[in-house]
Order: C-alpha cells, then sequence, then structure tokens
C-alpha cells in the first residue's frame, strides 16, 4: 500500500515532527542540529523548535526547494554526524517526519506558543474536546465568553481538512 503524500501548505509554513529513540545524547549533539538547521534554511524561516531526546518539533517556512527536499539534508547530515561521533550504525530517525501545513498567522503563533508544551496523548485531546462541548452551552444566568480574533477567523472559514490544525493543539 503506497503512503499518503505530503499536504501541501499554500503559505509555505510548516508544523514538523521527527521522532526516534535516542537523537540527542551531549547538549553538542543539539548545537550541531540547531547549526545544520540553519545552514539548510538559509533561505527559508526557522520561526521556533523544541529538541527533546526523543523528538525534534519545528515550525518553519519552507525555502527555495520546497520542505522534502529542504529536510532530506537536514536529517541526513545529522544522522551521519551523529553516528560517527556516537559510533553507531543504523538509521536513527523513526520513519520519514512528520508536517502539517500552517496557513494563518494564528496557525504559527499558537503552534510555537505550544511547541514547549508537552504533546498530550490522543485519548487527553478527546476527552479535552469533549469537555469543550460540555461547557461550551453557556447556562441562562452564565456570561458568554469572548471569542479571540483567531477563533472568529477560523470560524469564518471553510473547514478543509488539509488546513486543519495537528490534534493535540485542539
Amino acid at each position: 500500500m503506497a503512503r499518503e503524500a505530503r499536504k501541501l501548505s499554500n503559505s509555505g509554513n510548516y508544523y514538523i515532527e521527527l521522532n526516534g529513540r535516542e537523537l540527542f545524547i551531549t547538549d553538542d549533539d543539539k548545537n550541531r542540529f540547531v547549526e545544520i538547521l540553519e545552514k539548510n534554511f538559509a533561505t527559508g524561516v526557522i520561526h521556533g523548535y523544541e529538541l527533546t531526546k526523543t523528538e525534534i518539533r519545528l515550525v518553519v517556512k519552507e525555502g527555495e526547494k520546497g520542505i522534502s527536499m529542504t529536510m532530506k539534508p537536514v536529517t541526513t547530515s545529522y544522522a551521519r554526524y551523529f553516528n560517527r561521533v556516537h559510533e553507531r550504525e543504523g538509521k536513527l530517525f523513526a520513519g520519514r517526519f512528520k508536517s502539517d501545513p500552517l496557513e494563518t498567522t494564528s496557525e504559527i503563533e499558537e503552534c510555537i506558543n505550544n511547541l514547549k508544551r508537552q504533546k498530550p496523548k490522543k485519548k487527553t485531546v478527546k476527552r479535552m474536546a469533549e469537555n469543550v462541548k460540555r461547557t461550551a452551552v453557556p447556562e441562562k444566568n452564565q456570561s458568554v465568553k469572548q471569542t479571540s480574533i483567531a477563533q472568529k477567523e477560523r470560524e469564518t472559514q471553510p473547514a478543509k481538512k488539509n488546513r486543519d490544525l495537528p490534534p493535540w493543539l485542539l
């Protein structure tokens, strides 16, 4: 079965996630990854990033070559460095990188703000959605909270599957 094609962003902005068992052992590893990232995104923009032992999360604007061709040298260069320095062989990353297109500035800002937060599990997201549904209807003597500009933007835009935020952001 063929894998699903990567969803492309009209604005060129993406939330990217790379996973692995042990991506960083020392602070030098993190510094080297950031150097490689900055070098390869010379024509793009790095809005923000979060580096943990098992996960790399980025909010970026693609360069001239597109997101796939910009990320390829980042992942291969870092994997070569890591394997050479730590005297190991084999794959460093678990599968290909995941990307979600970000179209509006509010989506980009929300992703940047959520980079440092823990990614909730799918069950937690489901429970959060159920709680939102329960509290969305105000009782008779309860005042209605004002919606933010970003929420109004999302409500006025037609819902498209390729423009939805990742489920952990909801």
